[in-house]
């Protein structure tokens, strides 16, 4: 004791001391237990649990590719939070009486837990402080939630730790209140904003008197192109993140199209298609649309995700020459060769294309001039293999262009495009039905039958 003043602090405490020594030992007992409270700052680690929790959360969510809502992790939290709050209420309480040694009138008394096992006076304190929290009256039964009814010493006491939860329940509900109004004034803001938006696309539809087919095909287009029916406006989400987070969710959600197409997939090639990722803007066109014509003025090509498009020539009698598919690229030739197009495209299913402007190719080909070398070179055939498609007479193949070096490395570059059409239209009625868009069938004319019989090769002399 010579280190630390147990009799200074004891008598500070009201516990008397006589020559010395301490008497009444029963309480000073009572006294050095209390100094055990100290260990609750250790339940202040709890945050720890709640960030172990988020990881938790988010491995689910990779691993099981789920979206885990903010509003449901706000209120799992708020519960847990709860949950660990009642249960230092009611162990308090419980502490409260068991240091004045059971009185008579107290709340353990009254409901028998005095030579009850641990766990069942935990579970009746437990139980006591969910009450208060709720403010629930304290009417029997349960016997817990009988309070005092004199004006001993000890119901003074227990008169203002009830008065003191009562204002922490209060606090706690205002919180799950405000909680839950936030939660359900944000769920699914960008669903509402999508309907909000689609009713003033069809009021605008409605007014300009269209005809029914456009209207459905305009909003089968916004169903397709905002995915789960939630709008985004991506470029105001990333206006206020800074320029490296950018670059870097660009490269992320255009990664699929840099690994299908054979260019931007090749190692060596990385940065060109981490480039390329930063400016490329995905668009949907539907079947049988014309996506270019020839003998226009080329300011963007297109990479194909997903779908088949048709290369053609309005102006000639076999007009249909070639048709190309998934992580091809079309229009580079009027793009970097400075010329008018020299073919026209169609899509002969519904495709996910990724465009690119002239002025973005050009200035990101300034940095990387071995792959605008090489991108001219196969431009520069595929112009040649167009041209001596329609006059193979007169224009005369150079060593090499017999097949395209660039589509020829696709997947489905040979195959029966009958095949690959018929499996299209599944995979997309199926992408259809999962957004919500009625089932519809594609009828193909003789004309585009006979076309379609064409295999599905990388002869891309398109401009």
């Amino acid at each position: 004791c010579s280190s630390i003043p147990l009799d200074l602090i004891l008598k500070t405490a009201g516990v008397d001391s006589v020559g010395g020594t301490v008497t009444g030992t029963k309480q000073s007992l009572k006294m050095l237990k209390t100094l055990r409270i100290t260990k609750l700052l250790r339940l202040f680690r709890i945050n720890r649990l709640f960030q172990y929790l988020k990881k938790v959360m988010l491995l689910i969510e990779e691993t099981l590719n789920i979206r885990i809502s903010d509003g449901f992790t706000k209120l799992m939290r708020l519960g847990v939070g709860a949950l660990i709050l009642a249960h230092w209420i009611g162990c308090f309480n419980f502490l409260l009486v068991r240091l004045h040694d059971f009185p008579s009138d107290s709340w353990v008394v009254y409901a028998g837990l005095v030579d009850k096992s641990p766990y069942v006076q935990w579970s009746w304190s437990f139980f006591k402080a969910l009450a208060q929290m709720i403010m629930i009256g304290f009417e029997t039964p349960p016997f817990t939630n009988v309070s005092c009814d004199a004006l001993s010493d000890w119901c003074t006491i227990e008169y203002w730790v009830t008065l003191g939860c009562l204002y922490l329940g209060a606090i706690f509900y205002s919180l799950l209140i405000s909680s839950i109004s936030s939660i359900l004034q944000t769920a699914n803001q960008a669903s509402r904003q999508f309907d909000e938006h689609l009713l003033k696309v069809d009021d605008y539809m409605r007014s300009k008197k269209l005809p029914a087919a456009m209207r459905e095909k305009v909003k089968d287009y916004f169903y397709l192109q905002f995915s789960n029916g939630k709008l985004h406006r991506e470029e105001e989400i990333l206006d206020f993140l800074s320029p490296v987070l950018r670059r870097e969710i660009k490269q992320f959600t255009g990664r699929d199209i840099c690994r299908k197409v054979p260019l931007l997939s090749t190692p060596t090639h990385r940065d060109f298609s981490e480039g390329i990722s930063c400016v490329i803007e995905p668009t949907i066109v539907f079947a049988n649309e014309v996506i270019m014509k020839e003998q226009t003025t080329g300011d963007e090509m297109f990479f194909i995700l997903s779908g088949v498009v048709e290369i053609y020539v309005a102006s000639k009698q076999i007009a249909s020459y070639v048709a190309i598919g998934d992580g091809c690229y079309f229009g580079d030739v009027s793009v970097l060769l400075g010329v008018r197009r020299t073919a026209s495209a169609k899509s002969k299913t519904q495709c996910m294309l990724y465009r690119i402007r002239k002025s973005d190719l050009v200035s990101l080909l300034h940095d990387h001039p071995a792959i605008e070398s090489r991108m001219r070179n196969i431009a520069q055939s595929r112009r040649r293999r167009l041209a001596h498609y329609l006059n193979p007479d007169e224009i005369k193949l150079s060593a090499g262009d017999e097949v395209d070096s660039e589509d020829s490395r696709t997947d489905l570059f040979g195959l029966p495009s009958d095949d690959v059409l018929h499996e299209k239209d599944e995979e997309y009625n199926q992408e259809r039905l999962q957004s919500g868009i009625r089932r519809r069938t594609f009828h193909h004319h003789s004309q585009n039958r006979r076309r379609n019989a064409l295999p599905i090769k990388s002869i891309n002399n398109l401009s």
